[in-house]
């Protein structure tokens, strides 16, 4: 819970807080008490079985609002808890622990049965050591945040949460921006991290720039696989140093940045950076359309993805980057494989439907529009090993930009159609990308893609 709402806070943390409703001092206790207890669970956000061994105890009150606050109650918690958390497969453990007080201080009354929620978090609530004991992050000081809350009305504590407002955050809280699977990845990682290399726009004979991960027996094992990656529209940049960086933003870039990319994973990894249009007219209209993202991935295709008019990849760059990494690193011709979110899934779709032959053995396109490849190659598609992923609660790229394609090219004769796979997410919304890409949604994406080869 505390992990939630540290990753809400970063994106409200310069709200400011006004209309305090202060709850009378005279509010009557309905609860108060003390807790204790263990827990134990596993976690695979990071790209790593990671087990945790916790411990907490606290007390709390709870006090009811006056009048015409009545039906709003006020919770005060205080709370230590102790964390162990263990990579399963190296035995490496740090520790998170936290110390703090939790006082909700005030409501303001918005509508029937909806407040605005005033509540103060202060003492050290996330505090994280290495194995020797020694501190690596600590937040301190106090945090004030603002929440939607509808009681329901009636005299009983509980309720719906409806949408965080805002925080002003007092004092240090390192923890609120930063990755904490880049802090996990530093103390129990693969290490892949240290095997990530920026080659700048400019600084290689390559199209553009990128980011590049050699597996660590890259010079021994003969021809590796190679796997490019696209990026979506938020990491778009020129290539320099000073943009470069935005690919380690998300997708697989981040987990190997996060040192949670295991070492056994056989990949040459490439991730080329595309560039923002210098024109972008032409999409003034898709700001205000259902699916901003497909309409956007329409238009440029049907505009003939025009080279400095495209927000994202082109089959063009896919094309000359891919010469450029089979005539650079020693990877094998016969397998070569393409991943994309968003845009970059996109730019892989677009790709595959201009080839005339396969030139990828296989592809894992996530949250991106395919209908515009579709209309252009129908079974075409399949002279390549596909496997699409989607949140069915996509606000950005419309579902059925992979559901719809998908279920035609499964219907294609196979052979000579390849293998075509769906994968949905019940109540995912765009980012369906990052539970595949690290594994915690059970899907090998990776070993699936080493299953083929170009014919």
């Amino acid at each position: 819970m505390m992990r939630k709402l540290r990753a809400a806070l970063v994106g409200g943390s310069a709200a400011l807080l006004v209309g305090l409703a202060v709850m009378p001092a005279a509010a009557t206790v309905i609860d108060q008490g003390t807790y204790s207890g263990t827990d134990s669970f596993v976690y695979n956000d990071c790209g790593y079985p990671v087990g945790v061994q916790a411990e907490f105890s606290g007390s709390y009150r709870v006090r009811a609002g006056k009048n015409a606050d009545e039906s709003a109650f006020f919770l005060k918690d205080t709370s230590t808890y102790r964390e162990i958390h263990t990579n399963l497969e190296t035995g490496e453990w740090f520790v998170v622990r936290g110390r703090s007080v939790t006082n909700e201080i005030g409501a303001t009354r918005v509508e029937g049965s909806v407040f605005e929620f005033v509540t103060v978090l202060a003492g050290q609530p996330f505090v994280v050591e290495d194995s020797s004991g020694n501190v690596v992050l600590r937040d301190r000081g106090a945090v004030r945040y603002r929440t939607l809350f509808d009681t329901g009305g009636d005299d009983q504590p509980g309720g719906t949460f409806l949408e965080f407002l805002g925080a002003e955050i007092r004092g240090p809280h390192p923890s609120f921006f930063v990755d904490f699977c880049k802090v996990a990845g530093d103390l129990i990682g693969t290490g892949s991290s240290q095997r990530l290399t920026a080659r700048p726009a400019g600084t290689t004979d390559a199209p553009s720039g990128y980011y590049e991960y050699l597996p660590p027996d890259y010079d021994e094992a003969g021809r590796s696989p190679l796997l490019v990656f696209l990026h979506g529209f938020g990491e778009n940049g020129d290539g320099s140093p000073a943009e470069l960086g935005n690919l380690l933003a998300t997708g697989i870039p981040q987990l190997i940045r996060n040192s949670g990319w295991p070492s056994e994973r056989p990949f040459v990894v490439l991730a080329p950076q595309h560039a923002n249009p210098t024109d972008d007219a032409p999409y003034a209209a898709c700001e205000n359309a259902v699916h901003p993202g497909s309409c956007v991935m329409r238009i440029q295709h049907d505009l003939g993805h025009p080279e400095n008019g495209s927000p994202c990849t082109t089959p063009a760059e896919v094309r000359e980057f891919l010469a450029y990494a089979i005539a650079n690193y020693d990877v094998d011709p016969q397998r070569i494989y393409l991943t994309g979110l968003s845009c970059g899934a996109f730019g892989a779709w677009e790709y595959v439907a201009e080839q005339a032959g396969p030139q990828v053995a296989a592809m894992v396109p996530i949250a991106g529009d395919a209908r515009p490849a579709w209309d252009a190659a129908k079974c075409g598609l399949g002279e390549v090993a596909i496997w699409a992923f989607h949140g069915d609660a996509d606000d950005v790229v419309a579902p059925a930009g992979s559901i719809e394609p998908m279920t035609d090219l499964m219907a294609c004769p196979a052979p000579p159609r390849r293998d075509a796979e769906l994968t949905v997410y019940p109540g995912v919304d765009h980012d369906s990308w990052t539970r595949t890409y690290n594994l915690s949604a059970g899907h090998d994406i990776y070993n699936w893609l080493l299953g083929f080869t170009i014919p």
